[in-house]
């Protein structure tokens, strides 16, 4: 007979996706400050990059006995990861945090109104929407492009979501990310190292490289 989980509050949940979403975008601001020198890709390399030494570290993804499936789920979450992630700095080098975030709140939004199946559901998802359009209504001279990046995100947003429930049918824990974070390192790093050359390796790129992967993808 298997031990009793323990009780926990209904606000445990909730407590978890606001502690990781102000991790997140806090590790989007000290990107932001990058930007003059390594620009999105550099970011995107950066955080994958050391998201992925610490995830393998933590998780240690045992890589026998799996089927080619589960190697695909976990390139295509990868892929998908990378995606979310450029677009999402490409958007910010162009619109501010605030409306980068809120416009890219789209992408889970729909999903859920989508997937749900209960009205109630449909409620809250139309609340969520009222709250991004009050949020983002003051936004004045907004330039298309930034926009356009930002929808992009929201997209990939929505296909991360369905793709992590899909590695985690073939993965335990964090395992599957790991892999994914391995996948997407490979892809952004040749980019990277294009489009930054050494100026990639910079001391204090590095530091703040890995403080954006810390917040930004490992703490949530």
């Amino acid at each position: 007979m298997s031990p009793a989980l323990p009780a926990r509050s209904t606000l445990f949940g909730p407590s978890l996706v606001v502690t990781g979403l102000f991790c997140q975008e806090t590790g989007a601001s000290i990107a932001v400050m990058l930007f003059p020198a390594v620009g999105p890709a550099g970011i995107v390399a950066l955080r994958l990059v050391f998201s992925a030494i610490i995830l393998c570290a933590v998780a240690r993804p045992s890589l026998r006995g799996r089927r080619p499936i589960a190697w695909y789920t976990a390139i295509a979450f990868g892929l998908v990861l990378t995606g979310m992630n450029l677009f999402f700095y490409l958007a910010l080098d162009r619109l501010s945090l605030g409306t980068t975030v809120t416009i890219e709140l789209l992408g889970p939004l729909t999903l859920s109104v989508v997937a749900g199946r209960r009205w109630m559901n449909l409620v809250w998802a139309g609340l969520a929407l009222v709250g991004v359009v009050l949020l983002g209504g003051s936004a004045t001279h907004l330039d298309p492009l930034g926009v356009a990046f930002t929808l992009v995100a929201a997209a990939f947003w929505a296909g991360y979501i369905l793709l992590s429930k899909a590695t985690g049918r073939h993965f335990a824990g964090i395992q599957g990310l790991a892999v994914a974070m391995v996948a997407g390192s490979v892809v952004t790093v040749p980019i990277a190292l294009a489009t930054t050359g050494s100026r990639l390796f910079g001391p204090h790129v590095l530091i703040a490289g890995l403080g954006i992967a810390l917040l930004s993808s490992v703490a949530p």
